[in-house]
């Protein structure tokens, strides 16, 4: 009878088991019908950050070099800082020109004024000769009557024809100097113009050498960590040569390789779960912030030509870019290169594949099949 006892004891413990592993396998397969199947994953993922090389942008010595190796920088940090010798004399040089050529501007408008006040005083030259040969004809008119009555002597005639051809000569020349100062007025205004065209051209060559003198400080365009610095100081810094490289640490996003066939529903703004393989114990937050516009493929240096004959199908696989968006306190122990493991949730609607609205191109055509009759 124990033998018995035990024997069905046995299969009671069985066939519990293989129940509590059928209800285990339908609650997995329900919660996988449910939400595993709308969740895709891969292992081929990095993070990643636009790092910037820093180089000069002039040739000059280093004089220093305050920031060191792995130095978490702010945007505006001085990086490297050059010898601004030969720049400050530039600048000294252009300033020089600029006054140079604005006290040129300057004597050209004290021209124009002293030439206007010569041409208003040749306009009253005129109007004293114009009176003096209106007077001058009367004067003439009324001796030619009294000699006709022999009222006056011929010599009397002759002195008054006299005074009116050098009357009516003078408003001839007062007229022409008139012209002749007005003329010139208008190449003082062209010197004007000359002199204003100058002082511009100074001017931007003053801008330029401060714009010059200000690149012997090189500074970060971002917040970031400075790395792999190959600048001293001494060595001389040239616009070829890369002297240290910045990474925006607060602004990686991670880089994930998906397989064609897990992108079918995979839309921009759906959520993302983040495993970093350096911090297992920490599930990162972020966002499908776009995908690529074609494989990984035909990005590569020597894309594959499947037109040769010799055809094997591959699976190909979309870059996905991911944003890191939390834990806020978390995302400052990320570097790039490390290794992830993204979860996309596709159950979400997201906005599309691409951020903005698709117009129709303009040659496009309406391709719908037709109703035959």
């Amino acid at each position: 009878m124990a033998s018995i006892a035990r024997t069905w004891i046995k299969r009671l413990i069985i066939a519990l088991i293989l129940l509590v592993l059928i209800v285990a396998g339908a609650f997995w397969a329900w919660h996988w019908w449910q939400t595993g199947r709308f969740f895709e994953e891969t292992d081929n993922a990095y993070i990643h950050g636009d790092s910037v090389a820093v180089r000069s942008e002039v040739n000059a010595r280093v004089l220093g070099v305050p920031v060191a190796h792995n130095q978490r920088v702010h945007e505006g940090d001085t990086l490297v800082a050059l010898d601004p010798t030969d720049y400050q004399d530039d600048l000294k040089q252009a300033r020089a020109k600029l006054a140079q050529a604005s006290a040129a501007v300057v004597k050209a408008q004290r021209n124009i004024e002293l030439q206007q006040a010569v041409i208003e005083q040749r306009k009253a030259d005129i109007a004293s000769a114009q009176a003096q040969y209106t007077q001058a004809r009367q004067t003439l008119s009324r001796t030619q009557k009294l000699v006709e009555r022999q009222y006056s002597s011929r010599q009397q005639l002759d002195e008054d024809q006299a005074n009116f051809d050098v009357a009516k000569a003078n408003v001839t020349s007062s007229k022409a100097a008139l012209a002749s100062n007005q003329r010139q007025l208008a190449v003082y205004q062209a010197s004007l113009d000359d002199a204003r065209a100058n002082r511009d051209n100074a001017r931007a060559a003053l801008e330029a050498a401060e714009h010059q003198l200000a690149k012997t400080h090189i500074t970060a365009p971002f917040d970031g960590v400075v790395g792999n610095v190959t600048v001293e100081k001494g060595t001389y810094a040239q616009p070829s040569l890369t002297l240290m490289t910045l990474v925006p640490v607060d602004h990686l996003y991670v880089v994930a390789n998906f397989k064609e066939t897990q992108i079918t529903r995979m839309r921009i703004g759906q959520s993302v779960e983040v495993h970093v393989d350096a911090y297992p114990d920490t599930t990162f937050e972020g966002v499908v912030e776009s995908l690529a516009p074609a494989t990984g493929a035909q990005f590569s240096l020597l894309p594959r030509d499947n037109a040769t004959g010799n055809f094997n199908k591959i699976v190909q696989r979309v870059p996905v870019r991911i944003r890191l968006l939390g834990p806020e306190k978390k995302l400052a122990f990320l570097h790039a290169g490390l290794s992830v493991e993204p979860r996309v949730d596709t159950r979400e609607d997201g906005r599309g594949l691409y951020l903005g609205p698709v117009s129709r191109s303009p040659i496009a055509r309406d391709v719908t099949p037709r109703n035959q009759d």
